[in-house]
């Protein structure tokens, strides 16, 4: 399955923020205007995925976020990132981290089987980490369960939306820069 979405008007678009970036002076322009334009554009996803997504505990909701960032090199091996991007967002669940899965481990990783998920489950709750792994498996299934993608359903339903707001977003910006450098 998969998704198309034209954009128009993106060569004159480049050629304003190459103006723009000139002009601003900032060589990173793209980290004060698109990423959080990025960001911005995808709240419709995320909205989309938390109605969509399972409803046992609620936890899953909780740990979706956006994030928008320039890709990295682990983002560069994804098929929907190219080295041509300069900015990407994506839904996701929040990560455990670092510090709590080594502790976890130097703590419990003795143990094998249920004891190990009970005390990871126990482990982490008292850490008050939002972090649903049942996200993954929602999405593409397990071998016991088939998938029950939500994500991909939200980013498909929304992708016009996202672009359409993107649009906007970037418009106004570009048109506050020009406003306040051209009467100046």
């Amino acid at each position: 399955m998969s998704v198309k979405f034209a954009v128009n008007g993106l060569k004159e678009t480049l050629d304003a923020f190459k103006v723009f970036q000139e002009q601003f002076g900032d060589k990173d322009a793209k980290s004060k205007v698109l990423i959080p334009a990025v960001r911005d554009a995808m709240k419709p996803v995320l909205a989309m995925a938390k109605t969509l997504s399972p409803k046992d505990t609620g936890a899953l909701d909780r740990s979706l976020y956006i994030t928008a960032r320039r890709p990295t090199r682990k983002d560069m091996k994804s098929r929907y990132v190219t080295p041509k991007d300069s900015v990407i967002s994506l839904v996701s669940s929040r990560p455990i981290p670092k510090k709590l899965k080594q502790q976890f481990h130097a703590e419990y990783g003795n143990l094998k089987g249920s004891e190990y998920k009970k005390a990871k489950r126990k482990f982490y709750g008292e850490q008050g980490v939002m972090h649903d792994a049942r996200a993954i498996a929602n999405e593409f299934g397990t071998a016991k369960m088939s998938a029950k993608p939500f994500m991909r359903i939200s980013l498909e339903s929304q992708a016009q939306a996202v672009a359409a707001k993107l649009g906007l977003i970037l418009k106004e910006k570009m048109e506050a820069y020009k406003a306040k450098n051209l009467t100046t």
